[in-house]
């Protein structure tokens, strides 16, 4: 059975339309869970992660793949500096 057809969640419709598009599959995983996660915590809108910031989120993934990645990191977990120290160390970034 399709795992869209089975779900049929937004958040797996946009990590496939993401991988379809050229999106590293970890990187597409992790923007699937910012979606997800937003969906079932009931973040605010303020929030990266509503339905709407999809098409924005995987501009972002092909324009700059570590920024997008940072970013997703950051969302999820805001409080983890260690994770957060040792992924801006890996990607890169300042």
């Amino acid at each position: 059975m399709n795992k869209l057809a089975a779900t049929n969640e937004f958040w797996d419709e946009w990590q496939a339309a993401a991988v379809a598009a050229g999106v590293a599959v970890p990187l597409a995983e992790l923007g699937c869970l910012v979606l997800r996660t937003h969906r079932k915590n009931r973040w605010s809108k303020e929030f990266l992660g509503v339905e709407e910031d999809g098409p924005i989120m995987l501009e972002m993934c092909l324009e700059d793949p570590a920024q997008a990645e940072m970013l997703f990191l950051e969302n999820l977990h805001p409080y983890d500096a260690p994770l957060l120290a040792a992924a801006r160390s890996r990607l890169g970034i300042a």
